[in-house]
């Protein structure tokens, strides 16, 4: 179906390869919705038909911002045991007519993404909202959290929702131990986490050392900050008030962080300078 235009009545746009988009009415001859299952779009024609993101290579989303966006390939994400995580590569059109990739490249070489059902607030976190999603990179947090394993529209297997490691580990990925959508880490450096539900496990590399634990609101133990130059844990106890009563420095160890019931991921990094 190429060239199939969808209007998008509203259009967020947030930062770190991220495009939010809320759907209010899809005003397109013989669409009757466009909706997101887990990385899939699902267009649901007037006929009943339903086309899903492979039967969308080559269409266009004709946003309301101006911007002008391209399906220009599907894949299965090679990497997902469970072939669920479907790997968009869109293209936005430049005002000159000329297409170039949406998503920059990530530690893989890979420029792509893959919509998410719900809306990210300005703290990273998806939350549900009908007929919203975002449409993230596999570069950024939010795609990288996914392909982790932590898949937001599924649950853990005692039933906790994984939209919950999924938030966690948004805000783990960029070192936003206040949980407000502030980063301080700083791109190319490794870290090793694992966590409750055992998707992820403890594999890290030598001088890796505990940095901290992660609930869905940031940071919940906080042994060290992962890049020195960029903040301190007096700094952060200085703008957050919530870190001020959480385990810090030598109170907070592998141990302790273990035995914390609200922390659902931890993290190992090596120390700097």
């Amino acid at each position: 179906m190429p060239q199939q235009y969808f209007c998008l009545l509203r259009t967020l746009i947030a930062a770190s390869a991220l495009l939010g988009v809320l759907i209010e009415q899809a005003m397109a001859q013989g669409i009757r919705a466009v909706e997101v299952s887990g990385t899939e779009f699902r267009v649901l024609q007037s006929d009943g038909k339903v086309l899903t993101s492979h039967d969308l290579v080559g269409a266009v989303l004709a946003l309301s911002n101006g911007l002008t966006l391209r399906i220009d390939a599907v894949e299965t994400d090679p990497k997902d045991e469970d072939g669920e995580i479907l790997l968009h590569t869109f293209s936005v059109q430049a005002q000159d007519g000329s297409w170039r990739n949406l998503c920059e490249p990530g530690p893989d070489g890979r420029q792509q993404g893959f919509p998410l059902a719900g809306r990210a607030l300005s703290d990273g976190r998806i939350v549900d909202a009908p007929g919203a999603f975002e449409i993230v990179c596999t570069a950024g947090a939010q795609g990288k959290c996914v392909r982790f394993g932590y898949k937001p529209w599924k649950s853990e297997r005692n039933g906790q929702p994984m939209r919950d490691f999924y938030n966690a580990c948004v805000h783990m990925v960029r070192a936003d131990y206040c949980g407000d959508g502030a980063p301080t880490t700083k791109e190319g450096t490794l870290i090793d986490l694992y966590d409750r539900a055992g998707i992820q496990h403890d594999e890290p590399d030598p001088g890796m050392t505990f940095e901290a634990a992660w609930a869905p609101a940031g940071a919940v133990c906080l042994a060290r900050v992962r890049i020195p130059e960029n903040t301190s844990i007096e700094a952060l106890t200085r703008s957050c008030p919530r870190l001020r009563s959480i385990p810090l420095g030598e109170a907070c160890s592998e141990g302790v962080a273990s035995a914390m019931p609200d922390a659902l991921l931890f993290n190992k990094s090596q120390p700097k300078n």
